[in-house]
């Protein structure tokens, strides 16, 4: 067993919860949230470079051994961090309430548990305190919020019952009886995600919910985590087809909610469905079961979490200044006075849809070719979905940013200095990936060679149990 040269990951964790306790009686909660997410992420960051370092060897936390990082979690770890920092800078003063900001650094907190996961048990204990900050309605009060809980609850409770399962299953048995807990898994995933049918909570969340920390809860992708981590996959996936049905559901997922955007005109609305559609992409690329496809699915679960996160604040930072943002009854043509919030948005939708030139185009091509070889049927669907969702890209783009100003808006600040740095950010990697991609290949090329290991030793064994 090999440790970290530092309990980086406790301390990470720890560091969130602790500002998160004193952010509930702190005097400018925002601060204490800068300063428990920037030490959590440099914790992180470290963790993840001692993993390159090492070769990519899992590295335990030298003091609770339930948490480790790897090829797979490393990346993710450090960039959720930097996702949670950069959403907390970004917030507007209004939702910057004390017990909000505690919120989201729970919330934080939680997911990197699930990510540091060791083994599936303590994954599902991140899993289920995710759902603690809406549990205690620290982002507000109100009925979208029950829905949320249940739908959280459920999934956690869908995924307990899959280990539990998987917990009394002798080896010998592994072939048949494993066959329940990965429907139990893939339950767990689809509501989690919002995959279809089970969407529409997470498209209410988007247009009803706080608009922040749904970004978090949404890029946290722990239903990726959950298929892709090689101990639920090495027992689950016993069966080559009960994959093949996870990348039906993705594929359907991206395809029905790409559609469906073209009947909406709320710019949260039309903003949920597509985030939702091209973050299906990811199970999809998974369930290639071929190198290709899973580094492709890699790399498009970074592209998700910074271009959605970009986009989310945006219509935020929006919404805030002007009043009526959230259902719009023409165009508002806030490009006239906010042009730089205009491009940051437009570039964060491009890369988000693979433009060419962005990291999204990289992941895509990755994801298409992947599901080509094992499955010209799904490598022909997903374009498609891309295409659709550009449409739709363009239509919130317009509705928002083109057109004359309404008789009502005088005067809106652009964007403002501490939303600029981290927005900018963001542009940066969604481009620089896009222009030299081989940099953050090289951090999922590993984790993915793992995945596809893994899923061929259970293809294996599912076809010696028949």
């Amino acid at each position: 067993m090999h440790f970290l040269s530092f309990p980086l990951l406790s301390f990470g964790i720890g560091l969130l919860l602790v500002t998160a306790l004193w952010a509930l009686k702190a005097a400018q909660p925002r601060l204490t949230a800068i300063f428990g997410a920037t030490g959590a992420f440099v914790c992180f960051l470290c963790s993840a470079f001692e993993v390159s370092a090492a070769g990519h060897e899992r590295l335990f936390d030298p003091w609770l051994h339930c948490f480790e990082a790897d090829a797979l979690d490393a990346v993710p770890m450090a960039f959720f961090a930097a996702l949670t920092l950069g959403v907390i800078i970004l917030m507007p003063r209004r939702d910057a309430t004390g017990r909000a900001v505690s919120g989201m650094l729970l919330l934080a907190a939680a997911t990197q548990t699930a990510y540091g996961a060791a083994n599936l048990a303590v994954l599902a204990t991140g899993w289920w305190f995710t759902s603690l900050p809406f549990v205690l309605r620290m982002f507000g009060e109100d009925r979208n919020q029950k829905v949320a809980q249940g739908f959280l609850i459920a999934s956690s409770i869908a995924l307990t019952a899959a280990i539990a399962l998987l917990h009394h299953i002798e080896i010998d048995e592994i072939s048949h009886a494993s066959n329940l807990a990965f429907v139990l898994f893939i339950l767990a995933v689809a509501l989690r995600k919002g995959l279809f049918p089970l969407h529409g909570w997470m498209i209410s969340q988007f247009e009803r919910g706080p608009l922040l920390p749904v970004a978090l809860l949404f890029n946290g992708h722990l239903g990726a985590l959950l298929i892709a981590r090689s101990e639920a996959t090495a027992l689950t996936l016993s069966e080559k087809h009960l994959l093949d049905i996870l990348g039906i559901v993705a594929l359907a997922t991206a395809l029905i909610t790409s559609l469906r955007g073209f009947a909406e005109k709320k710019p949260r609305r039309m903003l949920g469905l597509l985030c939702l559609s091209q973050a299906s992409f990811i199970l999809a690329g998974i369930a290639t079961a071929n190198a290709e496809g899973i580094t492709g699915a890699l790399v498009h679960w970074l592209v998700v979490a910074a271009a959605s996160t970009g986009l989310i604040t945006i219509v935020r930072v929006l919404e805030v200044r002007v009043a009526g943002t959230a259902d719009p009854d023409g165009h508002f043509g806030f490009a006239a006075k906010a042009p730089r919030l205009a491009t940051f948005f437009l570039v964060c939708g491009l890369a988000l849809i693979g433009l060419p030139g962005t990291l999204g185009y990289c992941a895509e091509d990755l994801i298409f070719h992947g599901a080509l070889e094992n499955h010209p049927w799904l490598g022909g669907a997903l374009p498609v979905a891309t295409a659709f969702n550009a449409i739709n890209l363009l239509r919130i783009f317009n509705i928002l940013f083109l057109g004359v100003l309404p008789k009502h808006v005088i005067d809106i600040p652009d964007a403002l200095p501490r939303e600029r740095w981290p927005l900018a950010v963001i542009i940066v990697f969604l481009i620089a990936g896009g222009i030299l991609p081989s940099k953050v290949l090289h951090w999922r090329e590993e984790a993915a060679h793992g995945i596809e290991s893994a899923l061929g030793i259970a293809e294996k064994a599912g076809g010696h149990g028949h």
